[in-house]
């Protein structure tokens, strides 16, 4: 006698459903920008481009990474759900981007998922609008906050230094 064991894992993925998550994340990074710590504009572009990553369902983790004038780091770390684990909807925002002193520097840093369908096409397209490779992520992370619409959902914590 034999047992047989299956495991299913269906994406809860849809395009309506990551816009609406990516409005939540689009809120923390206008509340990086009203910190004056970085553009606006550049804010948004790099909201426009990570978007396209998870729209193409290519995106593992994201992280918006604050580095102060003494070294120490701080970041946001955004880890994209597409398995229905995240139903918690929580609003944009909980981190205060003021806390940080005036010379901290911000950029963004991210890892695709390797078996992604859409890979190469989403590399290609970061690419041409200047994304490089070679960043690293930052570690520690303590979850704070989810967005998420039926089951598509990204979970955020907050990873480094961050002395609130």
């Amino acid at each position: 006698m034999s047992t047989t064991y299956t495991a299913s894992q269906t994406s809860t993925f849809s395009e309506a459903r990551a816009r609406a998550v990516m409005r939540h994340v689009l809120g923390d990074f206008m509340n990086v920008a009203s910190a004056g710590l970085i553009a606006r504009e550049t804010l948004l572009e790099w909201h426009e481009e990570v978007e396209y990553a998870v729209l193409h369902e290519a995106l593992d983790t994201f992280q918006l990474q604050f580095t102060k004038p003494d070294g120490t780091r701080a970041g946001l770390s955004y880890t994209v759900r597409d398995d229905g684990t995240i139903l918690e909807d929580s609003k944009a925002g909980g981190f205060d981007p003021h806390s940080f002193p005036p010379g901290t520097k911000v950029k963004i840093c991210l890892t695709y998922r390797a078996d992604a369908p859409k890979l190469a096409t989403v590399r290609e397209y970061m690419r041409s609008r200047g994304w490089k490779t070679g960043g690293s992520l930052l570690a520690g992370a303590d979850r704070d906050r989810a967005y998420s619409k039926s089951g598509f959902g990204i979970a955020r914590s907050k990873v480094g230094d961050w002395n609130e």
